[in-house]
């Protein structure tokens, strides 16, 4: 019986090896590059003695798959060398069925012939899988985050995770497409020339895709598809498509309910107007109101992450003081939100407050004359009255009063 040897250094030697320029496997046990399913591999064996081809030799090739295929846990072959030394064997990989892992993976390859009473062999292996493959799909936030629910209007964006199991770097054209409840395409993005590096090397992509505001609410789906070129230029998938799902809420705020302290007011008082906002949304939403008195501003307060189908109450302070006399509608306004397409119960009137100017108690214009005159008349008596007093006093004070004195 022929013992075998792994190319020993007598002069012998087989080398098997593939397709794969130009890592096809040449050399002792080297690997070759991958195989996509479905894939023609050739199986070459150049056998030479002393360095020189052996014409006409039959050789052997057993090929073994990761897995038993259909109960097969062998593939064996036989060729004969040509004048170069070469033989030649192929055979084709199938397609995957439900179960890839029974195909994907390493396969072994081996070749043997008998030179001068001697057996050698070569051996190599071979990966079979997508040689590019996106793993997997999934939708995240404008910080690269995981999240899964998006209102309209705002952006979803998708990761995704790919890989290349090839020796060479590969070029892909990338599809993403986003659809919405009523399976109604509302988003695409497209990289033409994507590279992938080679060896299995795993990398990240990043995009985000626009939720109109036409997009149905509801359960949403994200598919992504790898492609030689793009199918416009004859290219072919790589891989089958991955998808992921994600659900489109709706946003929705509204003002609920207004009302104020009174309704009748002397210009300089205080009324106090409250408003009573409830989120009808999905999400929980950070939104300003606005407070009105016709078309003229109160004030404007900020409500901060409310909860859906919660309500908050808020208190606008109106000042009257410089208001004109007269009735106002009292109205609270919600600002829209991007996306949100029923508006109309953002806006909520409650009636009319009637502001009046204080009373100031006044004369007809006859009577005030003639309070003018009869003013001047005393003002003019009374200044007579006291020069006459006056000159009195002095006539008094210039009196000499003559007494005799008589001696005793």
């Amino acid at each position: 019986m022929a013992t075998v040897q792994a190319n020993p250094s007598d002069g012998r030697r087989i080398d098997l090896f593939t397709q794969k320029e130009p890592y096809s496997g040449k050399g002792i046990n080297k690997s070759s590059d991958a195989f996509a399913p479905d894939s023609m591999v050739i199986l070459y064996a150049l056998v030479t003695y002393n360095e020189e081809p052996v014409e006409y030799r039959p050789v052997g090739f057993e090929v073994i798959p990761p897995n038993p295929i259909d109960g097969i846990t062998k593939y064996i072959f036989s060729a004969s060398t040509n004048a170069s030394g070469i033989a030649m064997t192929s055979f084709r990989l199938r397609w995957p069925n439900e179960n890839p892992e029974n195909l994907f993976g390493n396969w072994f390859a081996v070749a043997t012939v008998s030179i001068a009473e001697k057996t050698v062999v070569d051996m190599l292996t071979f990966r079979v899988g997508w040689i590019v493959e996106i793993i997997s799909i999934a939708t995240i936030d404008e910080n690269l985050k995981p999240k899964t629910h998006f209102a309209k209007a705002t952006y979803v964006g998708a990761e995704l995770h790919i890989r290349n199991i090839a020796m060479l770097p590969k070029t892909a054209a990338i599809v993403v497409t986003a659809y919405d409840a009523r399976n109604e395409a509302f988003g695409s993005i497209v990289w033409n020339d994507f590279v992938v590096k080679p060896n299995e090397t795993y990398i990240y992509a990043y995009g985000y895709l626009n939720i109109s505001e036409q997009a149905a609410i509801g359960s949403a789906m994200i598919n992504a598809f790898a492609f030689t070129a793009p199918p416009s230029m004859g290219g072919a998938s790589y891989c089958p498509e991955v998808s992921a799902r994600f659900v489109i809420t709706s946003r929705n705020v509204a003002v609920i309910n207004v009302t104020v302290s009174s309704i009748d007011v002397i210009a300089g008082q205080i009324v106090n107007v409250n408003a009573t906002v409830t989120n009808r949304g999905d999400e929980i939403e950070s939104f300003i109101v606005s407070a009105y008195y016709g078309s003229f501003l109160i004030q404007t307060l900020s409500v901060g992450s409310l909860s859906p189908r919660q309500n908050r109450t808020l208190i606008f302070v109106w000042n009257t003081t410089y208001v004109l006399a007269g009735s106002y509608t009292i109205r609270a306004v919600a600002e829209r939100l991007r996306g949100e397409t029923e508006t109309e119960d953002n806006v909520y009137a409650d009636g009319t407050v009637t502001v009046r100017i204080p009373r100031i108690f006044m004369f007809p214009r006859e009577l005030s004359i003639i309070a003018l005159i009869v003013a001047a008349a005393l003002a003019l008596f009374g200044m007579i009255l006291l020069l006459t007093r006056r000159k009195k006093g002095a006539q008094s004070s210039s009196v000499t009063l003559c007494v005799d004195v008589l001696p005793d």
